[in-house]
């Protein structure tokens, strides 16, 4: 299965990216995320893989009050018509370990 879908809230400035990258990476799944520069509270995201593993992934982003220890959260998520490129977006599963991220945050996503 593949998906693109926008998710809404505490999502820019607060490490939501590599915490939904790296979620994605345990779990199996191929992913990317692209913040949205006209919107602080949204990031544009793509997600390939096993079709239960992204129900529970989307699920879990609803569903955690918290996605790290620097407050992240969703609170809405909307499925987009077509599906974006991995490749497209800014940080994906094969890039992410390329930027230079700052230490210390924990992911509970």
């Amino acid at each position: 299965m593949k998906e693109s879908f926008k998710v809404f809230g505490k999502v820019q400035g607060i490490m939501f990216r590599q915490t939904f990258i790296r979620a994605c990476h345990r779990r199996g799944l191929e992913a990317g995320a692209t913040n949205n520069k006209k919107d602080k509270n949204l990031v544009t995201c793509t997600v390939e893989g096993d079709d239960n593993e992204v129900y529970k992934l989307k699920n879990d982003l609803l569903e955690l009050k918290e996605l790290n220890s620097w407050g992240s959260h969703v609170e809405k998520i909307q499925v987009l018509e077509e599906d974006l490129e991995l490749n497209s977006h800014e940080v994906t599963t094969s890039n992410v370990d390329s930027f230079k991220w700052t230490e210390g945050v924990q992911f509970f996503l």
